[in-house]
């Protein structure tokens, strides 16, 4: 209170310097600090953007590539090749000893000659990259075959380690070989041009490898009881071999594998099928440097955004690296001094250096991997693997089999350079300005205080009220303007007063009159398209006439809009019910008018031409819809999908025909529902039409049909937004295929509208189901 005081008593020369520079000083404080808190945040917020761009990139690159490999091994197992490769090489192995007749001196030579390759070439190798010394009997082959195999491709191979896959025949005359000589040039192609490690067929009765293309010491072996059998190929061979299903897939992660020296390898395998009868089992060993060229961007990191330190990498769940660590490819002598200080085991450490690689090896348990590995998507600051402080975004791998998760990072220090730039600037700035603003002050309160102290006084008079004072000013420079200013201003304000109510009532008028004419248009607008919808119900069968004809039924109809361009269609003749679900172009209004044409052609089929046969109705209705859309000034091509059935409930006999749209049918007792595919063509105006399909299925009591149009299986939802997917509806529907009909239709309403959530909803929905 005594510093007020004394100030209140100062001259006002001075307190106009202290308020300027006080004034001055605080908004340059503020300032500063806002811009570099602001900036900190806006860089922060653009590094982690960055990253998680990176990050989606990555995962999406990632995440398609194995979904690429689950597609090549099962088309790869399908080939006719193959499985002509998979008999010959499998009878050629069976058969080898009896071929080849190795008198028992021929057969000592070969076990001397393995023994030689195992004690060494094999073992040595091995025995740098585990604890306890490996011997030659824990991974010696047991089975005649598999000894004189290996003694032809691998101890007898005159190529060298790395390149024993170049010899396609041994030239023994030998079955095995002849077929060998046939296929291993094509599956060694495969394996080249997609850079898998190994690929290997599998006998899936004995377990036998009876072929592999780089011949390391697993070929021969049984992955049932051999020296293997143990190991994740082990795992991988038995799961495809106990598999029924022709597209069964099994991935496993990867793991140390004595044959690849205890290298770590991961293994991906799938059956085998000749017709219904299962043959054997393919395996392909994944190749780590696809895996190495994704995360690393080839190594051009920069190129992606990640600057000198940042880097994307996968940890897996036992939170060891799937890819190389960045800092392992860039500098290897500053990476070994890092892991050696923050004490990775020693043993480790040599497996690095033996290997050349950190895949397996490097463990990264952060924050961040274990957050991720939890299921969590974030980002945050956190120390890495190498104790530095980073910024991170994470997320889990969506990978089938596998518990991966991908981490984009970049160095704090890196990522803020140009913060700590900003705040030494700032820093320079604000003394510079501070010793101008103390001069400046004094200097323009001196010239400025005398006529303000005026200008002040009928400036309060003026705020008080009194419209009516005097102000005038002798000088020309900004005071004086100031002041003839506030006189312009007492009189524009009497003005206002005078003015200011009958200007807000005109403009309250104006409004109102807007408003009534945009609630007017919009009735106007609502009443038509209600009226739309009361034509449209017309030509929709009602719920009753459903049940009449199906007691057991349900029909679930979902318009996006107040009129939908689905429609569904039923009609009685001869003893059989015709029912139909469409889905015509649009939705909304356009899908209305296009529905009326469908729903009138329909009943023209039926009753004006007397057609009965799905497919004939669909041919017709075809024509039909093109006569109507060519017959206007401008031809329309919009035309529809649909499915339509007719059911015999007395013989218990369907008859069907689609167009785009399948159905799919529920038998009493099955493991899934059975789809009869639809025609690949639309209702309507196409380039390449052809007649409907007519499908005629004999059912039997319980059974249940499906169809529908495509807007339940296209809604986004859910809690990462994606579409539910016909897939996720199959399911669904055979999940609930033994309940009432009813319960059918109220369980598929309510998962629509939990998956719907606040989404919104995107098309028109119709499903129809019957139990015969």
């Amino acid at each position: 209170m005594g510093i007020l005081r004394r100030f209140n008593n100062l001259n006002i020369n001075i307190k106009l310097t202290v308020a300027f520079f006080i004034i001055a000083f605080m908004s340059i404080v503020i300032i500063g600090f806002l811009a570099y808190f602001k900036g900190k945040r806006s860089l922060e917020e653009e590094s982690f953007n960055r990253l998680t761009a990176v990050r989606e990139m990555k995962a999406t690159q990632i995440e398609d590539y194995f979904n690429d490999i689950r597609n090549q091994i099962i088309t790869f197992s399908e080939d006719h090749t193959i499985i002509e490769a998979m008999h010959e090489l499998k009878h050629g192995f069976d058969t080898i000893t009896k071929e080849l007749q190795y008198s028992e001196d021929q057969l000592r030579w070969a076990e001397d000659r393995l023994k030689k390759y195992y004690q060494d070439e094999f073992l040595p190798r091995l025995n740098e990259n585990v604890q306890h010394q490996a011997d030659l009997e824990d991974h010696y082959p047991k089975h005649p075959s598999a000894v004189i195999l290996q003694d032809l491709y691998i101890a007898n191979n005159p190529n060298e380690v790395g390149h024993k896959h170049y010899l396609c025949d041994a030239a023994d005359s030998s079955s095995y070989s002849k077929a060998h000589a046939k296929f291993h040039p094509l599956i060694r192609s495969y394996l080249e041009k997609f850079e898998f490690y190994d690929i290997f067929l599998v006998d899936d009765e004995s377990g036998q490898i009876v072929y592999s293309v780089y011949k390391e010491v697993d070929y021969g072996t049984s992955l049932i009881d051999g020296p293997y059998a143990n190991s994740n190929i082990g795992k991988a061979f038995r799961e495809v071999r106990d598999a029924d299903d022709k597209d069964y897939v099994k991935l496993v992660d990867f793991e140390s594998y004595h044959p690849s020296y205890n290298a770590p390898a991961s293994f991906i395998a799938s059956p085998i099928f000749e017709g219904e009868n299962k043959v054997g089992v393919l395996i392909f060993q994944m190749p780590i440097q696809k895996i190495n060229n994704i995360m690393t961007n080839r190594h051009e990191w920069a190129d992606v955004g990640l600057g000198e330190s940042g880097e994307t990498y996968i940890v897996a769940e036992d939170f060891t690296l799937r890819n190389q660590s960045r800092f392992f490819i860039e500098d290897q002598e500053n990476y070994f001094k890092m892991v050696q200080e923050i004490g990775l085991p020693e043993t480790t450490i040599t497996q690095i250096r033996n290997f050349e690689s950190t895949v397996g090896l490097q463990t990264v348990k952060t924050e961040g991997t274990i957050n991720a590995l939890n299921g969590k998507t974030d980002a945050e600051i956190f120390n890495d693997y190498r104790g530095v402080p980073v910024l991170s975004s994470y997320k889990p791998l969506q990978i089938d089999d596998m518990h991966w998760v991908i981490m984009s990072e970049i160095d704090r220090d890196e990522a803020f350079a140009h913060v700590y730039d900003l705040r030494r600037n700032i820093v320079i700035v604000f003394f510079g300005l501070l010793i101008s603003i103390v001069f400046a002050s004094f200097i323009i309160s001196k010239k400025i205080s005398k006529p303000i102290k005026v200008l002040t006084n009928k400036a309060e008079e003026l705020a008080g009220g009194n419209l009516d004072v005097e102000i005038t000013s002798d000088s020309n420079d900004e005071i004086g303007t100031l002041a003839k200013t506030f006189s312009h201003m007492q009189h524009n304000i009497k003005d206002l007063v005078h003015n200011l109510e009958d200007k807000v009532k005109e403009r309250t008028q104006e409004l109102q009159s807007q408003k009534e004419m945009v609630e007017e248009k919009n009735r106007e607008i609502v009443d038509s398209i209600n009226y739309a919808l009361r034509l449209q119900r017309a030509i929709i069968p009602t719920e009753s006439k459903i049940k009449s004809a199906l007691p057991d039924s349900f029909v679930l109809f979902k318009p996006k809009d107040i009129v939908s361009g689905d429609f569904y269609w039923m009609n009685e003749i001869e003893g059989k019910v015709l029912v139909g679900a469409v889905d015509c172009t649009g939705h909304g209004v356009p899908g209305a008018m296009v529905s009326v044409v469908g729903a009138n052609g329909l009943n023209r089929c039926v009753k004006e031409f007397n057609l009965t046969q799905p497919a004939a109705i669909l041919d017709k209705l075809t024509d039909l819809v093109k006569e109507t859309f060519e017959s206007g000034e401008d031809k329309v091509k919009d035309g529809m999908d649909g499915v339509l059935c007719s059911i015999d409930l007395q013989n218990r006999v369907v008859e069907y025909a689609g167009a785009n749209n399948p159905l799919w049918l529920m038998r009493k007792g099955a493991d899934d529902l059975d789809e009869i595919k639809a025609d690949k063509q639309p209702i309507g105006d196409f380039d390449m039409r052809k007649p409907f399909t007519n499908h005629s299925i004999q059912l039997n009591e319980g059974d249940v049909i499906y169809f529908f149009s495509d807007g339940y299986a296209d809604q986004f939802g859910g809690p990462r937004g994606k579409k539910f997917k016909y897939k996720t509806l199959k399911k669904l529907l055979f999940d609930i295929s033994d309940k009432s009909m009813t319960e059918q239709c109220s369980i598929l309403d309510k998962t629509f509208k939990d998956w719907k959530g606040e989404f919104e909803q995107l098309d028109d929905v119709c499903i129809i189901g019957v139990r015969v």
